[in-house]
Parts: C-alpha cells; sequence; structure tokens
C-alpha cells in the first residue's frame, strides 16, 4: 500500500461492498445506507463537542476514500515567457485512482437532461457510459447510480480527466485543494436527522459535489472566467457538497464544530492568461445553497492553495477582478459568523482559525501544515520578496504573490517538485530522513497523533499523480497538459495535448492499488521512487533518478517544437502520434530504471558494472551525529538543541545541504492552557508563549479528550465506519487509532504508552 499503515480490512457503510476492476466482487448499487446521529437538546459546550466529534464517523460518510488533500497553484500569463497561464496540482492521496481517462465531447439533444453521479476517488471512481470507453463496465461491475439531474447543453467540449478533471480541449485547466470551512452541506438525503452539528439546524442538502462542478466548467467552458461563473451559478442554484469522505468534524477555539476539507479552493487559468482562484463552501437553510468567491489574479502573479483558503477581503460589490454569490453576506450574518460591520474576509469568515482550530478535538492545531507549503512556493516565485522566516499562520502571507522572474514550465514542474532543498526545512535533512536523506516521511501513526507533526511536503510519497496545464496563448502554441505519474520529485512530466484527442500510451490508464502490474504507468513511476527512497535516496536520486528525469524532460522539450510545426502541416495527428510515442518511451524507460536499482543496490552495496559488491556504508556525519564508536550496545538519540550553535561554529561537522535555522517554531502545544509552547533557551527547555493573545483561546483537559476517545471507540462499534479522507488524512489518523482502526498500535506503543 502507499502512504502511512493502513487497516488491512477497511470498515465500509453497511450494504457496501468492496470495489475492484481486478475481479472483486461488483460494486454496491444502492445509495450508501448512511448512520443517523443524534445529539441531545441545547447547545453543546465545548466539552460535549468533543464528545459529538468522536462520535461521529470522522468523515462522515462510510465511502472507502482518502480523499484529495492537495497542494494547488495559478499563474497568470504576464508571468511566463510564453504568456501562457498555469493551473495544476499534486493530488496528494493515498488510496487514490492514479489513472488518467480522456471525456469525449458531444453534441446533445435540445431539452435532455444531465445526470450527476457521486463519484468515488478510489477505483473504479465511476462505472457507466457517456464519459469514454474508459469508463464503461467491465465484467463484474454494476452501473453507477445517477443522485439526479440538471439541463444539458447542446454542446460539450472533452477533457482530460483523473481523479479530477484536469484540462479541456479549449485549453481551460484547473488544479484543487480542499480546505477548513465553518459551513458544510451534505448530499441530498444524507443531512443528519438532527441537523447540522454545528449550528443544531436543519442541514443544507446539495446537488454537486466538487468532481460535479470541476467537470460541468469543463463541459462548458473555454475560459477560467466562464468556468467560476458557471461553478458559482451551479453552487447557487443546486448546492455544493465536499466529495464523499473528504471532510471530518474538528473544533474551533470556542468549542463550536468546524468541517476540516469542508470547502474547496481550485485553480483556474485559459489561453487569455487569466488565472483565477475559487473558493466555494456551504450554505445557510433558507438563504442559501452554498456560497462563493472567485478572484482574478493580477498581472504577472501566482498564487498557490494548501489546504487553507486564501481568498480575503471581498468588495462590496462584484468587479471585472472579483466575482461572489449574491448571497455571500447575508449567509455569513445568518450563520452568525460576520456582524456586518468589519470588511468581509472570506478567508478568516468561513474557515476557522487555522492556529487554534483542533481536528480531531484533542489533537494540536497545526497551521504549519498550511504555512509551510504556501511560504515555499511563493519563496520559489519570489525569493526576494517572501522573507526567510516561515510564518506560523498561513493568513500572514500574501494571497497573490508577483513573480520575480519570467517562468518557464521547467520552473512550474520545480514547484510541484520541491522537497525544500536548500532551506532549513529541508526533507533530506535530520534524523527522519536517515543516513541517505530519505526526503518522504512516515505518516499517521501514533507519534504524530500524540508527541508532534512532520513537515508537510510538497512533493510526497502519497502524491497519485501532479498535473500541470500550461495554456499557451493561440497565437503561440497548443495548449498543452503536464502529467506526471506518482510523486513528482521521481517523475517526469509527460505531454497531452488536448487537441490530439484521447490519444495516449495505454499504460497510463492502467493500474490501481489493488494490485502491482508491470503494464502500468503508475507503478513503473511509484516502485523507482520507493526503492530509491528505501535504499539509498542520496545516491540513487544524484546517480540515476533525477538526471535520467532531467534528461528526458529535455528531450521532450526539444522535440516539441518539430513536433508542433509539423502538426500545422499535417494535423493534430501528428501531436497524437509523437505524444502516444513519447509517453511508452519513458514509461518503459522507468522500469529498466526499476531494474537496474534493484541490482545496483543490492544488499546495501553498491554494484555497477564490473564493481560488484562496493562498500557504501554509513555516512561519516551521521556515525558522528549518533555517537557511533566502539560499543556494539543499540544506539538511542534525541533533538538536540545545540545542533544549530554547533554547525555555525564548525561548519565542518554539518551534513551536506544543512542549512542555518531562521525560523523559531513551537515545540509543543499546551492544552490545558491552549497555547504553543517555544524552546528558547540553549539547554532546550522549553516555556509557554501565547501566539496571539487578541485571539479567543479555550482548551479541553485530559478528562475531555479521555471521554473523546472512548466514544470514538463506542462510535465506530455502533457505526461500523471509520476513515478519515482529504487533507486531514495523515495528520489526524494517529488521534482515532485507538478506537476507529486509524492506524496499526503495536505492542511496543502499548507498553511504552503504559510506562509513560
Amino acid at each position: 500500500s502507499r502512504g502511512p499503515l493502513r487497516r488491512a480490512a477497511r470498515l465500509r457503510s453497511p450494504g457496501a461492498r468492496p470495489s475492484s476492476t481486478h475481479g472483486a466482487p461488483p460494486v454496491a448499487m444502492a445509495p450508501l445506507a448512511l448512520p443517523r446521529i443524534r445529539r441531545r437538546r441545547g447547545r453543546a459546550a465545548p466539552a460535549a463537542a468533543v464528545v459529538l466529534l468522536w462520535l461521529l464517523p470522522t468523515g462522515a460518510f462510510a465511502e472507502d476514500l482518502r480523499g484529495l488533500g492537495c497542494t494547488a497553484m495559478a499563474v497568470d500569463g504576464h508571468a511566463s515567457e510564453s504568456g501562457a497561464a498555469y493551473a495544476g496540482m499534486n493530488a496528494d492521496c493515498n488510496a487514490c485512482d492514479p489513472r488518467i481517462a480522456w471525456v469525449p465531447g458531444a453534441e446533445h439533444p435540445e431539452g435532455s437532461k444531465r445526470p450527476i453521479y457521486i463519484f468515488a476517488g478510489t477505483a473504479p471512481r465511476f462505472i457507466g457510459y457517456g464519459r469514454g470507453k474508459f469508463y464503461e463496465p467491465k465484467a463484474g461491475e454494476n452501473l453507477t447510480e445517477s443522485m439526479g439531474h440538471i439541463p444539458q447543453v447542446r454542446r460539450t467540449y472533452g477533457y482530460w480527466e483523473g481523479a479530477l478533471p484536469m484540462m479541456n480541449e479549449k485549453g481551460l485547466t484547473m488544479g484543487e485543494s480542499s480546505c477548513a470551512s465553518r459551513l458544510l452541506n451534505y448530499p441530498i438525503g444524507r443531512a443528519p436527522e438532527d441537523g447540522d452539528p454545528r449550528f443544531h439546524r436543519p442541514a443544507v442538502e446539495a446537488l454537486l459535489d466538487l468532481s460535479n462542478i470541476m467537470q460541468i466548467a469543463m463541459e462548458r467552458c473555454e475560459t477560467a472566467r466562464c468556468a467560476v461563473e458557471t461553478m458559482g451559478a451551479m453552487s447557487d442554484e443546486y448546492g455544493f457538497c465536499p466529495m464523499i469522505g473528504e471532510w471530518s468534524l474538528g473544533v474551533e477555539a470556542d468549542g463550536k464544530v468546524a468541517f476540516d476539507d469542508g470547502g474547496e479552493g481550485l485553480t483556474v487559468a485559459d489561453r487569455h492568461g487569466e488565472a483565477w482562484i475559487f473558493h466555494v463552501v456551504g450554505g445557510v437553510p433558507g438563504v442559501s445553497k452554498s456560497v462563493w468567491a472567485a478572484m482574478r489574479l493580477p498581472k504577472g502573479h501566482a498564487a498557490f492553495i494548501a489546504n487553507n483558503f486564501i481568498l480575503r477581503h471581498v468588495p462590496e460589490a462584484p468587479t471585472d477582478e472579483w466575482l461572489f454569490s449574491p448571497k455571500l453576506r447575508s449567509t455569513a450574518r445568518a450563520a452568525g459568523i460576520w456582524d456586518g460591520k468589519e470588511p468581509l474576509d472570506f478567508a478568516r469568515i468561513f474557515a476557522p482559525d487555522a492556529v487554534t482550530f483542533q481536528s480531531p478535538a484533542g489533537s494540536a492545531p497545526i497551521p504549519l501544515y498550511a504555512s509551510l507549503r504556501q511560504w515555499r512556493l511563493a519563496k520559489l516565485a519570489a525569493p526576494k520578496a517572501i522573507g526567510d522566516v516561515l510564518p506560523i499562520d498561513p493568513l500572514d502571507l500574501p494571497s497573490t504573490i508577483k513573480v520575480e522572474s519570467s517562468l518557464g514550465r521547467q520552473d512550474v514542474f520545480a514547484w510541484l517538485s520541491d522537497i525544500y532543498e536548500g532551506s532549513e526545512f529541508d526533507l533530506t535533512q535530520g534524523v527522519l530522513a536517515g543516513p541517505f536523506g530519505n526526503p518522504f516521511r512516515l505518516e499517521g501513526g501514533n507519534a504524530t497523533g500524540a508527541l508532534g507533526q512532520i513537515p508537510r511536503g510538497i512533493a510526497i510519497a502519497r502524491t497519485s499523480y501532479s498535473v500541470i496545464g500550461e495554456s499557451r496563448p493561440a497565437h503561440v502554441a497548443e495548449p498543452v497538459l503536464w502529467f506526471a505519474p506518482d510523486t513528482p520529485v521521481t517523475s517526469v512530466y509527460l505531454p497531452f495535448y488536448p487537441s490530439a484527442g484521447g490519444a495516449h500510451a495505454p499504460e497510463l490508464a492502467r493500474g490501481t492499488l489493488h494490485r502491482f502490474s508491470r503494464d502500468s504507468a503508475f507503478w513503473a513511476f511509484d516502485f523507482v521512487s520507493n526503492w530509491a527512497s528505501l535504499v539509498n535516496w542520496r545516491h540513487a536520486s544524484e546517480n540515476f533518478v533525477l538526471p535520467l528525469r532531467a534528461e528526458w524532460h529535455k528531450k521532450i522539450a526539444d522535440e516539441m517544437p518539430v513536433v508542433e510545426a509539423r502538426a500545422r502541416r499535417e494535423g493534430a495527428k501528428a501531436l497524437a502520434e509523437w505524444q502516444v510515442r513519447t509517453q511508452r518511451q519513458v514509461v518503459e524507460r522507468w522500469w529498466q530504471l526499476a531494474d537496474d536499482l534493484i541490482a545496483t543496490y543490492n544488499d546495501g552495496f553498491l554494484n555497477q558494472g564490473e564493481n560488484l559488491g562496493a562498500n557504501l556504508g554509513y555516512p561519516e556525519w551521521w556515525a558522528r551525529e549518533i555517537g557511533f564508536n566502539q560499543d556494539v550496545h543499540p544506539i538511542f538519540i534525541k533533538r538536540d538543541g545545540l545542533a544549530q550553535e554547533r554547525y555555525e561554529e564548525k561548519p565542518g561537522m554539518c551534513p551536506p545541504g544543512w542549512r542555518p535555522w531562521r525560523s523559531t517554531l513551537p515545540a509543543g502545544y499546551n492544552f490545558a492552557g491552549a497555547h504553543w509552547l517555544y524552546e528558547t533557551d540553549r539547554h532546550g527547555d522549553v516555556r509557554g508563549s501565547r501566539l496571539d493573545t487578541e485571539r479567543p483561546i479555550v482548551g479541553f483537559g485530559f478528562h475531555q479528550v479521555a471521554v473523546g476517545a472512548i466514544a470514538c471507540i463506542a462510535g465506530a462499534v455502533l457505526l461500523g465506519c471509520a476513515f478519515i479522507g482529504g487533507a486531514v488524512w495523515e495528520r489526524r489518523r494517529a488521534a482515532s487509532a485507538f478506537g476507529a482502526g486509524g492506524g496499526i498500535l503495536l505492542q511496543a506503543d502499548v507498553d511504552y504508552m503504559r510506562l509513560t
């Protein structure tokens, strides 16, 4: 399996059956039988909120989906060398379907209806007709049931799709990142019968989820402005809800419930050079179905969404740069989250404060989950404008940043492939990276739930794929979609010309996490990434993976002008032939690389040519750091509070690539006092320091968390379902490990906790 350790047997909703394209039992046709959650009368106090959060299923619905906790980006065309606007994302999901599919355009009869389906993130994500051969049922599979219909348009465009839509034939391209929200809608017929857990009143039910609104925009729009207007209008009329399994419950500092990953942030770009940011959340009964806002990027700017809303002050009326729901302000007032006296700050009003938001209740807030990625990407785009110090609050960073140097596609590739090298947060550094600099951290488990957090990377092990839409202007060249299977740091961005229709190497439409397969592009790149990181990342990446990746990127870039010139003479068939051939060649070469890595690093030695069994051993700097000597007892270590001073005094002792630390970050969180703990002296002692004394903060005592844990166990047994989706997955998993099967609890962990 990919990502952190998971339960071998996943809990599902009543009546649901395993889905697979490899001979497993057929998919259940009936709608999910969802548990009804009852509450006690009266307003919930903070302690009661904790119990409620643990009683509810972690992702509210028992669909087997690990949602899309992604990083999204957008670039205005004035920032790029060619005038192309960019939008894209890293689809970070430990169980999603990594395959690519072409959804063909079509002509539709006047008055026809468009069916609406709930799409899964896991394979198969949809089974049915009218969306291309990829989705047509295989033996043993049942059709996905329609949830409703909306009026269809006469002509729909074709588009490329992974777990979510990516780029259509007109060059419209998108990225996505789920964000916490105070307002949440439920799919039609699936709201808790006792009402919304935050407001204790009837909840809004919506017809359209994330995948639906993106698909409809791809089908109907050529421009980014049309896309945000269409998604907004659809959300206003039919209501928006997050994908099933995408969201989970959390608690704010005042004890009120909020919804992690309950809203969505989208990036959108087109061939006219425009790039937009679109945010959408739930509504309020009797007031609105949903509310949304969209902002066009200023000329020459880039924007990044890292699971936290970035749009700030919404103007009083729509402008050329701002579009939003007509009921945005009335909804905020009706929800009691805005008094109407101050300017409407979308990120502050419609989302919980990331600095104090606990999800689930009893776990430390993790503002760095968003701020680290957003800070790093902004600094890559504008190194002079963005400071060296990482802010705790992601909203201390600008919504957009003016790009300081004209961008080429390789620069954008580098953004989404980044592992913080050259910064103080370099993922190849430190004890968690091991002696050979493995940049991928194990996620979930009891350590990250109870003790601390790992740095949230941009390109991570569980990235299912990375996608970048390069929407080049019509007078320059065809738009092109760049698709990198698995994590982009060890993958190759492969070209897809939408004008070539559905032409692609078949290997890219094969391979799921149900079974390892040598006929799959995903498994080729996934295997290389896992093998290189496990055996010797530093040596394997520097000598094999990264040079080969750069070689193929150069080869593709060199051949593109030639094939595009040929296509202008011969038509799109030339593009189709070239991209299929190139894709197959890269996949074949990556399987060869996989075989080479197995032999090269067998048993921890280096085998190259005639030089077999050469010693690699542990690096000397590593041996010194861990106190390696002639004593053969096991070596145990702990965080070294003096490492910074020692490395600055004696640079020769520091690991290769180490950078001085400029950011003062908290080492812990005091739940009783609800404040952050900082290491402030040279001896590593910690003391409390309020991060922001103006924020109202309350804490949860040990008894409240304990009650929550007991409720979690009872809830998991009674409801028969527990899962976590979206960005919340790896950051909150361990909190439910004891009861809801969120991780594997080893006997050694039990013994350790008994002692401590």
